[in-house]
């Protein structure tokens, strides 16, 4: 599996009539080759941001690594770490959702009912992994880059005036 995937970019997806929703072509490449050429998608529950993340299977195992690496720093300065606590809070919210080859997913319901995600979604490249935002949220995100807030207000505007999916 190759070291590191690195997802950039951005794009929208709409849900179809069986509420599932499209991975964007080229994260779609990204996961299937972090996930060892299979349609395997791994959805969790983003630490600071009221977001989901998606990646793939190396993102996952780098996210084990690394609280093994912060365990044995922490043993080596004669700290205190509880890996288990840790791990749970990295790895006990990843969902597993498999995707066909138009890049069609069921959203996994508890994810979706955490962030209120409906009918849409904003795919949000940043790194590692991708962020997948309720539109109308990352909007009032003030945190968030004014130039990606911006366009997804375009793009709820269009919709909302019937000129978007």
């Amino acid at each position: 599996m190759p070291e590191t995937i690195l997802f950039t970019g951005n794009a929208f997806s709409v849900a179809d009539g069986k509420g599932r929703f499209v991975l964007p072509l080229e994260m779609r490449r990204q996961v299937k080759l972090s996930s060892g050429n299979e349609n395997r998608l791994y959805l969790s529950v983003h630490g600071d941001n009221p977001c989901a993340t998606g990646f793939g299977e190396s993102h996952r195992r780098h996210l084990f690594e690394e609280v093994e690496e912060l365990a044995r720093e922490a043993r080596a300065q004669g700290r205190d770490y509880n890996a288990d606590l840790e791990l749970e809070r990295r790895l006990g919210t990843i969902e597993e959702v498999n995707f066909d080859e138009g890049g069609r997913f069921a959203m996994h319901p508890d994810i979706r009912d955490e962030y209120g995600i409906t009918d849409a979604i904003f795919f949000y490249g940043v790194g590692r992994y991708m962020q997948l935002w309720k539109p109308e949220t990352l909007v009032d995100s003030k945190d968030r880059p004014e130039l990606i807030r911006n366009k997804v207000r375009r793009w709820l505007d269009q919709r909302e005036a019937g000129g978007g999916k």
